[in-house]
């Protein structure tokens, strides 16, 4: 806010974008602005002009304020998806949203409260659904859940892009309990550390991977995976 009041030129400004549903008036865009100008104007209230929309729903609304910000170039990958996932119009996006929160997780879109079950990370978990498709996405959901129980430190995008690379690459191979038991035995802060420690690839999910089948390898007994990774 500070630089849009550096940098204020009413002149540059468009009208704010409102919506009046159930009798109520509901900022779409422009609520940055309207906060400057309160602020410029000593806390008090102020005179803007308004483009007002009626009949719209909440949904339209999101996937409006989503085609405005996107037609200005300055969404985040996090705010464009949230926006998405708001308006409930890209497939993709709703059921990344479905699965997570399905699995008991929240994914917040970069908007971190500091809770247990919280993803914050967007391209990390994109990127994961892509990689494995709905069925092995939400058996790495489960996976994730059943060995940490929403542990915010395992559910880093480093951490995330290594179970993704994990899962996919053990898919048929490994054993889901086995797994948990293990995993649920190592610290997540191990895993991110020593994940961030190895050097030897600037391939950040391959360098996670290792860590998780080295602990997944790492007790006397069981049936052992091979090293699948490519690198």
């Amino acid at each position: 806010m500070d630089r849009l009041i550096r940098e204020w030129d009413e002149r540059l400004l468009d009208p704010i974008i409102v919506s009046f549903r159930d009798g109520k008036f509901y900022v779409v865009d422009g609520q940055h602005r309207i906060s400057a100008m309160r602020k410029m104007n000593h806390g008090n209230g102020v005179m803007v002009n308004c483009k007002v929309y009626s009949g719209l729903t909440y949904e339209q609304e999101a996937d409006l304020c989503y085609k405005l910000d996107k037609a200005k170039k300055r969404l985040s990958l996090s705010q464009s998806t949230n926006a998405l996932a708001e308006s409930g119009t890209d497939p993709e996006t709703t059921e990344i949203r479905n699965l997570v929160e399905n699995s008991g997780f929240v994914w917040a879109l970069g908007k971190s409260k500091g809770k247990t079950g919280e993803i914050v990370t967007t391209r990390a978990l994109v990127n994961a659904y892509r990689l494995l498709g709905g069925a092995a996405f939400t058996r790495m959901l489960h996976l994730l859940w059943d060995a940490w129980q929403g542990d915010p430190r395992s559910l880093t995008a480093a951490v995330l892009s290594g179970m993704a690379l994990f899962v996919k690459t053990y898919e048929t191979e490994m054993n889901d309990r086995t797994f948990i038991t293990r995993l649920s035995q190592t610290d997540p802060d191990e895993i991110n550390r020593r994940g961030r420690a190895d050097f030897s690839t600037n391939n950040i999910a391959l360098r996670f991977a290792r860590v998780i089948l080295e602990k997944y390898n790492g007790q006397r007994g069981g049936k052992k995976l091979p090293y699948r990774f490519r690198g």
